[in-house]
Protein backbone atom coordinates (compact mmCIF):
# COMPACT_ATOMS: atom_id res chain seq x y z
CA UNK A 1 0.00 0.00 0.00
CA UNK A 2 0.98 3.28 -0.36
CA UNK A 3 0.58 6.54 1.99
CA UNK A 4 -0.70 9.90 1.11
CA UNK A 5 2.29 11.58 0.28
CA UNK A 6 3.04 9.05 -2.87
CA UNK A 7 3.42 11.03 -5.88
CA UNK A 8 2.60 9.45 -9.25
CA UNK A 9 4.11 10.78 -12.71
CA UNK A 10 2.79 9.50 -16.23
CA UNK A 11 3.89 7.83 -19.32
CA UNK A 12 2.35 8.68 -22.57
CA UNK A 13 0.58 5.59 -24.51
CA UNK A 14 -0.71 5.10 -27.70
CA UNK A 15 -4.70 5.74 -28.14
CA UNK A 16 -7.17 5.09 -31.45
CA UNK A 17 -10.83 5.41 -32.13
CA UNK A 18 -11.12 1.60 -30.92
CA UNK A 19 -10.12 2.29 -27.26
CA UNK A 20 -8.06 4.77 -25.34
CA UNK A 21 -6.00 3.31 -23.10
CA UNK A 22 -4.50 5.49 -20.35
CA UNK A 23 -1.25 6.95 -19.03
CA UNK A 24 0.10 4.44 -16.82
CA UNK A 25 0.86 5.76 -13.46
CA UNK A 26 4.54 5.76 -11.85
CA UNK A 27 3.92 5.16 -8.49
CA UNK A 28 7.52 6.95 -6.58
CA UNK A 29 7.05 5.30 -2.97
CA UNK A 30 6.41 1.38 -4.17
CA UNK A 31 4.19 -0.35 -2.43
CA UNK A 32 6.37 -3.51 -0.74
CA UNK A 33 5.68 -6.64 -2.21
CA UNK A 34 5.45 -9.66 0.71
CA UNK A 35 6.90 -12.45 -0.99
CA UNK A 36 9.06 -13.33 -4.20
CA UNK A 37 6.29 -13.88 -6.50
CA UNK A 38 4.84 -10.39 -6.00
CA UNK A 39 8.22 -9.47 -6.19
CA UNK A 40 8.57 -10.95 -9.30
CA UNK A 41 5.71 -9.26 -10.95
CA UNK A 42 6.24 -6.19 -9.55
CA UNK A 43 9.63 -6.23 -11.80
CA UNK A 44 7.84 -8.01 -14.98
CA UNK A 45 5.25 -4.78 -15.04
CA UNK A 46 7.84 -2.58 -14.61
CA UNK A 47 9.85 -3.75 -17.41
CA UNK A 48 7.60 -4.81 -19.92
CA UNK A 49 8.13 -2.72 -23.07
CA UNK A 50 5.57 -0.08 -23.01
CA UNK A 51 5.04 0.70 -26.68
CA UNK A 52 4.48 -3.19 -27.32
CA UNK A 53 2.38 -3.82 -24.70
CA UNK A 54 -0.06 -1.13 -25.02
CA UNK A 55 -0.77 -1.59 -28.62
CA UNK A 56 -1.42 -5.23 -28.05
CA UNK A 57 -3.64 -4.62 -24.90
CA UNK A 58 -5.62 -1.61 -27.25
CA UNK A 59 -5.90 -3.75 -29.77
CA UNK A 60 -7.59 -6.91 -27.27
CA UNK A 61 -9.89 -3.92 -25.90
CA UNK A 62 -11.28 -3.01 -28.90
CA UNK A 63 -12.02 -6.86 -29.89
CA UNK A 64 -13.48 -7.50 -26.46
CA UNK A 65 -15.42 -4.20 -26.70
CA UNK A 66 -17.22 -5.94 -30.37
CA UNK A 67 -17.57 -9.47 -28.36
CA UNK A 68 -19.38 -8.26 -25.53
CA UNK A 69 -23.30 -9.48 -24.72
CA UNK A 70 -24.48 -6.22 -22.42
CA UNK A 71 -23.08 -3.30 -22.14
CA UNK A 72 -22.89 -2.85 -17.87
CA UNK A 73 -23.25 -4.81 -14.91
CA UNK A 74 -20.36 -6.12 -12.66
CA UNK A 75 -17.24 -7.09 -14.29
CA UNK A 76 -14.09 -8.68 -12.61
CA UNK A 77 -10.83 -8.24 -14.76
CA UNK A 78 -8.38 -11.00 -13.81
CA UNK A 79 -5.02 -9.94 -13.68
CA UNK A 80 -5.17 -6.78 -14.33
CA UNK A 81 -1.66 -5.31 -14.74
CA UNK A 82 -1.27 -1.43 -15.24
CA UNK A 83 -5.26 -0.62 -15.36
CA UNK A 84 -5.72 -0.39 -18.93
CA UNK A 85 -8.26 -2.63 -19.62
CA UNK A 86 -10.45 -2.05 -16.19
CA UNK A 87 -10.49 1.70 -16.65
CA UNK A 88 -11.47 1.16 -20.46
CA UNK A 89 -14.64 -0.41 -19.24
CA UNK A 90 -15.30 1.29 -15.73
CA UNK A 91 -15.31 4.35 -18.74
CA UNK A 92 -17.88 3.00 -20.30
CA UNK A 93 -20.22 1.71 -17.53
CA UNK A 94 -19.07 -1.18 -15.77
CA UNK A 95 -18.51 -1.67 -11.78
CA UNK A 96 -15.22 -2.98 -12.62
CA UNK A 97 -13.07 -5.11 -9.68
CA UNK A 98 -10.09 -5.78 -10.91
CA UNK A 99 -7.16 -7.87 -9.11
CA UNK A 100 -3.57 -9.11 -9.27
CA UNK A 101 -0.75 -10.61 -7.86
CA UNK A 102 1.46 -7.23 -8.28
CA UNK A 103 0.97 -4.34 -5.27
CA UNK A 104 2.36 -2.31 -7.92
CA UNK A 105 0.38 -2.84 -10.75
CA UNK A 106 -2.64 -3.19 -8.57
CA UNK A 107 -2.04 0.85 -7.41
CA UNK A 108 -1.08 1.46 -10.54
CA UNK A 109 -4.41 0.28 -11.66
CA UNK A 110 -6.19 2.24 -8.42
CA UNK A 111 -4.65 5.14 -9.96
CA UNK A 112 -6.13 4.84 -13.59
CA UNK A 113 -10.10 5.24 -12.60
CA UNK A 114 -11.13 6.41 -9.65
CA UNK A 115 -14.51 3.94 -9.69
CA UNK A 116 -11.76 0.73 -10.28
CA UNK A 117 -12.04 -1.54 -6.91
CA UNK A 118 -8.53 -3.08 -7.16
CA UNK A 119 -6.89 -5.51 -4.94
CA UNK A 120 -3.60 -7.86 -4.31
CA UNK A 121 -5.17 -11.40 -5.22
CA UNK A 122 -3.28 -14.82 -5.78
CA UNK A 123 -5.46 -16.18 -8.43
CA UNK A 124 -3.59 -20.24 -6.95
CA UNK A 125 -4.21 -19.40 -3.06
CA UNK A 126 -7.01 -16.39 -2.60
CA UNK A 127 -10.62 -16.82 -3.13
CA UNK A 128 -12.11 -14.55 -5.58
CA UNK A 129 -15.28 -12.95 -3.91
CA UNK A 130 -18.34 -11.61 -5.87
CA UNK A 131 -20.81 -12.77 -8.37
CA UNK A 132 -20.22 -11.08 -11.79
CA UNK A 133 -21.75 -10.57 -15.09
CA UNK A 134 -18.58 -10.42 -16.97
CA UNK A 135 -15.13 -11.94 -15.68
CA UNK A 136 -11.84 -11.06 -18.12
CA UNK A 137 -8.89 -13.44 -17.97
CA UNK A 138 -6.40 -12.20 -20.45
CA UNK A 139 -3.00 -13.45 -21.04
CA UNK A 140 -2.87 -14.76 -17.62
CA UNK A 141 -3.18 -18.82 -17.12
CA UNK A 142 0.09 -18.86 -18.97
CA UNK A 143 1.26 -17.78 -15.42
CA UNK A 144 -0.15 -20.05 -13.36
CA UNK A 145 0.59 -23.77 -12.18
CA UNK A 146 -2.81 -24.74 -12.29
CA UNK A 147 -4.43 -23.29 -15.13
CA UNK A 148 -7.90 -25.36 -14.61
CA UNK A 149 -8.20 -25.21 -10.75
CA UNK A 150 -7.67 -21.33 -11.35
CA UNK A 151 -9.79 -21.05 -14.21
CA UNK A 152 -12.53 -22.74 -12.67
CA UNK A 153 -12.03 -20.36 -9.36
CA UNK A 154 -13.10 -17.62 -11.90
CA UNK A 155 -16.12 -19.64 -13.52
CA UNK A 156 -17.18 -19.79 -9.97
CA UNK A 157 -17.16 -16.59 -9.64
CA UNK A 158 -19.90 -15.88 -12.55
CA UNK A 159 -23.33 -14.56 -12.47
CA UNK A 160 -26.55 -16.83 -13.71
CA UNK A 161 -25.69 -16.16 -17.62
CA UNK A 162 -22.67 -14.21 -17.39
CA UNK A 163 -19.57 -14.36 -19.63
CA UNK A 164 -16.27 -15.27 -19.25
CA UNK A 165 -13.56 -14.26 -21.69
CA UNK A 166 -10.12 -15.96 -22.30
CA UNK A 167 -7.41 -14.80 -23.78
CA UNK A 168 -4.62 -17.21 -24.52
CA UNK A 169 -1.13 -16.96 -26.18
CA UNK A 170 -0.40 -19.63 -29.25
CA UNK A 171 3.33 -19.95 -28.45
CA UNK A 172 4.13 -21.96 -30.95
CA UNK A 173 3.24 -19.64 -33.86
CA UNK A 174 5.42 -19.77 -37.35
CA UNK A 175 7.86 -16.93 -36.13
CA UNK A 176 8.54 -18.73 -33.35
CA UNK A 177 8.66 -22.19 -35.06
CA UNK A 178 11.48 -20.15 -37.57
CA UNK A 179 13.18 -19.46 -34.49
CA UNK A 180 13.63 -22.44 -32.99
CA UNK A 181 14.86 -24.05 -36.10
CA UNK A 182 17.42 -21.09 -36.50
CA UNK A 183 18.38 -21.87 -32.81
CA UNK A 184 17.13 -19.26 -31.36
CA UNK A 185 14.59 -19.80 -28.01
CA UNK A 186 13.23 -16.72 -27.12
CA UNK A 187 10.75 -18.11 -24.50
CA UNK A 188 11.19 -21.02 -21.70
CA UNK A 189 14.21 -18.88 -20.39
CA UNK A 190 15.22 -17.81 -16.01
CA UNK A 191 13.11 -14.56 -16.78
CA UNK A 192 9.93 -15.29 -18.68
CA UNK A 193 6.99 -15.30 -16.73
CA UNK A 194 5.27 -18.31 -18.95
CA UNK A 195 5.33 -21.64 -17.29
CA UNK A 196 2.58 -22.80 -19.44
CA UNK A 197 3.63 -22.97 -23.38
CA UNK A 198 -0.31 -23.25 -24.93
CA UNK A 199 -0.79 -24.00 -28.60
CA UNK A 200 -4.08 -23.27 -30.38
CA UNK A 201 -5.16 -26.91 -29.72
CA UNK A 202 -4.01 -26.70 -25.67
CA UNK A 203 -6.75 -24.02 -25.57
CA UNK A 204 -9.51 -26.11 -26.42
CA UNK A 205 -8.44 -28.85 -24.21
CA UNK A 206 -8.26 -26.21 -21.21
CA UNK A 207 -11.78 -24.87 -21.95
CA UNK A 208 -13.14 -28.47 -22.85
CA UNK A 209 -12.14 -29.37 -19.64
CA UNK A 210 -13.60 -26.79 -17.27
CA UNK A 211 -17.37 -27.38 -19.03
CA UNK A 212 -17.26 -24.10 -20.74
CA UNK A 213 -18.80 -23.57 -23.95
CA UNK A 214 -17.13 -21.02 -27.13
CA UNK A 215 -19.72 -18.54 -28.15
CA UNK A 216 -17.23 -16.96 -30.37
CA UNK A 217 -13.56 -16.60 -31.07
CA UNK A 218 -11.10 -13.76 -32.45
CA UNK A 219 -7.32 -14.11 -33.12
CA UNK A 220 -4.40 -11.68 -32.51
CA UNK A 221 -2.33 -12.01 -35.32
CA UNK A 222 1.87 -12.38 -35.27
CA UNK A 223 2.31 -9.35 -37.21
CA UNK A 224 3.72 -6.95 -34.63
CA UNK A 225 0.99 -3.95 -34.37
CA UNK A 226 4.18 -1.46 -34.77
CA UNK A 227 4.46 -2.27 -38.54
CA UNK A 228 0.69 -1.90 -39.24
CA UNK A 229 0.75 1.68 -37.57
CA UNK A 230 -0.68 0.09 -34.60
CA UNK A 231 -3.81 -0.93 -36.04
CA UNK A 232 -5.12 -4.35 -37.30
CA UNK A 233 -5.36 -5.01 -41.43
CA UNK A 234 -7.45 -6.98 -42.72
CA UNK A 235 -5.41 -9.96 -44.32
CA UNK A 236 -3.29 -10.45 -41.43
CA UNK A 237 -6.35 -11.32 -39.66
CA UNK A 238 -7.96 -13.29 -42.29
CA UNK A 239 -4.48 -15.40 -42.23
CA UNK A 240 -4.73 -16.38 -39.31
CA UNK A 241 -7.97 -17.14 -38.42
CA UNK A 242 -7.82 -19.40 -40.93
CA UNK A 243 -4.63 -21.02 -39.68
CA UNK A 244 -4.62 -20.05 -36.43
CA UNK A 245 -1.79 -22.75 -35.06
CA UNK A 246 0.63 -20.78 -37.57
CA UNK A 247 -0.29 -16.63 -37.90
CA UNK A 248 -2.53 -16.49 -34.23
CA UNK A 249 -0.29 -14.77 -31.61
CA UNK A 250 -3.24 -14.91 -28.92
CA UNK A 251 -6.67 -15.99 -29.35
CA UNK A 252 -9.79 -14.75 -27.21
CA UNK A 253 -12.25 -16.66 -26.79
CA UNK A 254 -15.98 -15.75 -25.44
CA UNK A 255 -17.32 -18.43 -23.15
CA UNK A 256 -20.44 -19.76 -21.24
CA UNK A 257 -20.99 -22.62 -18.87
CA UNK A 258 -24.16 -25.16 -18.54
CA UNK A 259 -24.26 -25.91 -22.43
CA UNK A 260 -25.03 -28.77 -23.47
CA UNK A 261 -24.39 -28.74 -27.32
CA UNK A 262 -20.83 -29.78 -28.02
CA UNK A 263 -20.03 -27.15 -31.08
CA UNK A 264 -16.91 -26.67 -33.48
CA UNK A 265 -16.58 -23.09 -33.26
CA UNK A 266 -13.86 -21.56 -36.25
CA UNK A 267 -11.93 -18.89 -35.35
CA UNK A 268 -13.37 -15.54 -36.68
CA UNK A 269 -12.25 -12.98 -39.05
CA UNK A 270 -11.42 -9.85 -36.83
CA UNK A 271 -10.92 -7.44 -40.73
Amino acid sequence: MTTGEDQITTEPVLTDDIATVRSRPRVVSRPVPANDRQRYFDNYWETRQLTSVDCRTRLRIGLIDRMLGQRSGRMLDVGCGRGSTAAYFAESGFDVTAIDLSPLAVEWTRRQHHMIKAAVVDLETDAVNGQFDVVLCLEVLQQVREPIKALEKMIGSLADGGEIYVSLPNEFHLTRRLSILRGRVDFGGIEDSHIKLYTVAEHQRLIDACGLEIVEARVQSVVPPRWLGGRPHAWCNRLAALMPGLFALSVIYKCRVDSNTQTTHAVKDVG
